[in-house]
This record gives structure tokens, C-alpha cells and sequence, in this order.
């Protein structure tokens, strides 16, 4: 007989998380796949550039971008890898920006597309 005390736990079971309990990143970045999910599943809810999530947190939301890293694998002359950035920021240095890389001077990056999040001011306290 073998006892269920020796059974490895591995692989841990999968759970599925509540989309309701969303947490925004600490850079405050989310690629558009996630934000689609959260919308589709009901967890936050959009309005131009105010997003409301169920618990009624109020985000206000900056179209952004993660650098990824350069396309080339050739290293990083602006220092961008692994960067959130906001996509005014980045066209103001010259940049172009497609749906997957960005191209400045030389260095073209892969780069995934999104928004970066922050509280929206509390009026309360205007």
C-alpha cells in the first residue's frame, strides 16, 4: 500500500484565478491582451482613457509599451530593454513604432504594445 503522504505535488494543481481581484503590475503596465481579458471577463470596465475595475478602483489609463529587447539580439545602445515607456515618450525621441518593434536611429526593438495604469486623483481630495 503507498500512502498519499509520499505523492509528489508536482505538477501543482492548476486553479483558475478570479479576474476580479485584478492587480495592476508595479511599473503599472498592461499589454492589450490582458486588458481585453479583464474587459471580456467582466473585471473592469473602460471609458476613453478611465479604466474601472469591479472592486471601483478608477486606473487612468496612457498608451505605453514594454521594450522587449533589440530584434538582433545585438546589445542595447539607449538602454530601453526591459522599460515601460509611454508611446508620446517615445515618438518625441524619433522613434517609429509598429505593431510589434519600434525603430530609433539604428536599433529597431521588439516591443509589446499597451497601456500604463495609474490611479486616477481622488476628487475628494481636489
Amino acid at each position: 500500500m503507498h500512502s498519499n503522504q509520499n505523492r509528489s505535488s508536482f505538477p501543482p494543481q492548476r486553479s483558475h484565478s478570479n479576474l476580479g481581484l485584478a492587480v495592476v503590475p508595479a511599473d503599472g503596465f498592461l499589454s492589450d491582451s490582458t486588458l481585453l481579458a479583464w474587459l471580456r471577463a467582466g473585471a473592469a470596465q473602460r471609458n476613453g482613457h478611465v479604466l474601472t475595475l469591479e472592486a471601483g478602483n478608477e486606473l487612468v489609463l496612457t498608451d505605453g509599451l514594454r521594450v522587449l529587447g533589440r530584434s538582433d539580439g545585438d546589445s542595447d545602445p539607449y538602454g530601453f530593454t526591459g522599460k515601460v515607456m509611454s508611446l508620446r515618450s517615445v515618438l518625441d525621441r524619433g522613434a517609429s513604432v509598429h505593431a510589434n518593434g519600434m525603430r530609433l536611429g539604428s536599433a529597431t526593438y521588439d516591443v509589446e504594445l499597451g497601456v500604463i495604469a495609474e490611479l486616477a486623483p481622488d476628487p475628494a481630495a481636489a
